[in-house]
């Protein structure tokens, strides 16, 4: 499990996905959207999971493998986004 960084389809994705947060946040309470995304990223990733591993037993045994691994990578994007709006944050803030 890797996060392809460099993939333009990957981008695009994290793109729509911000242009459709954003457009949520004209009529909703930003306050909800996102953990809404955050929800739905891991509901996402644990169907990816039962879909990689085929059967019940499989999935228990890379459960715990898999959540730590999406700790790990939430919690560098976490950083890289904090640390990037940090150092932007007037630039950002206004968009």
């Amino acid at each position: 499990m890797t996060t392809p960084t460099s993939d333009e389809q990957f981008w695009q994705l994290v793109d729509a996905f911000i242009n459709l947060a954003n457009d949520k946040a004209q009529t909703l309470d930003r306050n909800t959207i996102g953990p809404a995304i955050l929800f739905a990223a891991t509901r996402f990733n644990a169907y990816m999971l039962a879909v990689s591993t085929g059967n019940q037993e499989a999935f228990a045994q890379q459960k715990d493998a898999a959540i730590q691994y999406y700790k790990e990578q939430h919690e560098k994007m976490l950083n890289d986004n904090f640390g990037d709006f940090e150092v932007n944050f007037e630039k950002y803030r206004t968009k």
